[in-house]
């Protein structure tokens, strides 16, 4: 599944949930983003889903921040424009899938077609 708003929109989470069956030990982690002022934040290998976005959402560290759980074994992946407030952000197997998808995801949604990856993070 991927995500992306384009520059109008209002704050938004960006990363996805993965659908993926949880080991006995899982190990959560969780990407937050705020659309308005840009600002992001991460956890990764929490014990608890709840406990990977509480931790996502205080690194993001501003109120519009809002936090998607990356499940066990997946990887997630912010990219954003440089220039406007398109973004786009996916859940992968690996972590160079998923920075690549959300680059050309962000991509399809700027002006400028120029998007970087700004945060990425997978979980055991």
């Amino acid at each position: 599944m991927h995500l992306a708003v384009p520059a109008f929109a209002g704050v938004v989470a960006a990363i996805l949930l993965l659908g993926s069956a949880a080991p006995a030990h899982a190990e959560y982690g969780a990407i937050a983003y705020d659309q308005t002022t840009g600002s992001y934040g991460a956890s990764s290998n929490e014990p608890t889903a709840a406990r990977a976005q509480e931790l996502a959402l205080k690194n993001c560290g501003t109120p519009g921040c809002q936090a998607h759980v990356v499940e066990p074994h997946g990887c997630g992946a912010l990219a954003r424009s440089d220039t406007d407030k398109a973004w786009g952000g996916v859940d992968r197997d690996t972590l160079d899938a998923a920075r690549r998808d959300a680059v050309e995801h962000c991509q399809t949604h700027t002006s400028t077609g120029h998007c970087k990856v700004v945060i990425s993070a997978c979980n055991k």
